[in-house]
């Protein structure tokens, strides 16, 4: 039987020590990002004008070292997961506002110019997956013995000595709905579940080798603490795939990486799933996926019933509702109210539960870092 993973002492990283209910001088201060049409409206009302270059930007590392949010002492390797070779880009009409375009992931969609209100929403028409041949040419492209895969030496020493300086080694994963979502959008995918479930299996298990190969071919000493996954599968109504099936098709992918990541000592595992994704927590959490975010309240996440059914196993991160901000004043002081005592319990890291939206200013953003601060003791 393998050793089980063990808290490492010493890594000196708040996000580390807090989900892994060590002591911490203080809770982290962090948040999730911006909408660009969020930036824009902050520029008129008080944003620094110098900030204008980051008015198209969705994660904007200036605008959080301008707000002053914590670093992260992480470190990470560039693994090589990506398409060989690409698509070739091709326009296919020109708008006034917008392209048809196919990229170089093979997929066409109608995209806005980043500088008009509609530019955060792609409008995707065709996916380069729809037929079993389709994915042959796909799997294709991400070839197990692609001399592409080869990881870098110098990627390797820096990585290294990250982990000598006490920082949290992490990696960063898309997740098996997510990329095949990728390859085949939300409908095509919904229907092969049920039309083509050979293919789906194979699509995981490609996807889920290539990604546990990659963490297998790392030096012995080389290791992991924490898997982050995109993995945006789920609406206010619930997941796009029920507890049923994600067992049978996406949790033996979860299983691969997540095992060979556990023989590096990995025992965190984030997964950043908008939406309300109640009813696959424990999937992921079988797996050692144990810290979810971002805990979106419009959607019906409530992280106090999460916290009593699955216990302090599950970590949350996010949490904090959207629409207090929206009001400003004594709403925002309500909703900080609200999660202190789920912070108090440790294991929990609070922020807002998505990207800022346009319609909170720049006033009630600047009183909610306030007061989040006071709460989290960061003068």
């Amino acid at each position: 039987m393998a050793k089980k993973p063990t808290v490492r002492k010493e890594v000196n990283d708040r996000f580390y020590k807090i989900f892994t209910y060590q002591k911490v001088d203080r809770m982290l201060d962090c948040e999730f990002g911006y909408w660009p049409q969020t930036i824009r409206r902050w520029l008129t009302e008080g944003l620094p004008a110098d900030l204008e270059t980051e008015k198209n930007s969705m994660f904007s590392g200036k605008l959080d070292k301008f707000f002053g949010f914590d670093e992260w002492n992480h470190t990470g390797i560039d693994l090589k997961l990506g398409m060989n070779p690409v698509f070739e880009e091709k326009i296919i009409e020109k708008k006034e506002h917008s392209v048809i375009m196919r990229d170089t992931g093979g997929v066409t969609a109608e995209r806005y110019q980043n500088d008009v209100d509609e530019s955060s929403i792609p409008h995707y028409l065709r996916f380069p997956v729809e037929t079993p041949k389709d994915w042959a040419d796909m799997k294709a492209r991400f070839r197990f013995d692609d001399p592409i895969r080869e990881i870098q030496q110098k990627d390797v020493e820096a990585m290294r000595q990250g982990i000598k300086d006490g920082k949290m080694a992490s990696l960063w994963f898309c997740g098996f709905y997510g990329q095949l979502r990728g390859w085949m959008g939300m409908e095509n995918l919904s229907y092969a579940f049920y039309e083509e479930p050979a293919m789906v299996h194979d699509m995981v298990e490609h996807w889920a080798e290539l990604m546990a190969r990659q963490i297998e071919k790392l030096p012995p000493d080389i290791l992991v603490d924490c898997v982050s996954w995109w993995e945006d599968m789920a609406s206010k109504n619930g997941p796009l795939v029920g507890p049923k099936m994600f067992r049978e098709f996406l949790q033996p992918g979860y299983r691969r990486v997540m095992q060979a990541a556990k023989k590096r000592g990995c025992i965190l595992g984030i997964v950043d799933c908008d939406g309300n994704p109640h009813d696959i927590v424990q999937n992921w959490m079988e797996e050692g996926v144990n810290i979810m975010f971002p805990l979106e309240v419009a959607a019906g996440v409530d992280p106090y019933a999460w916290r009593k059914e699955f216990g302090k196993e599950l970590r949350l991160k996010g949490a904090i509702g959207k629409e207090p901000l929206v009001k400003g004043g004594k709403a925002i002081d309500k909703e900080l109210d609200r999660i202190r005592p789920l912070m108090e319990q440790g294991g929990c890291v609070p922020h807002l539960d998505h990207l800022v939206p346009p319609d909170i200013s720049y006033k009630n953003y600047c009183y909610y870092l306030e007061k989040k601060r006071k709460l989290i003791g960061k003068a």
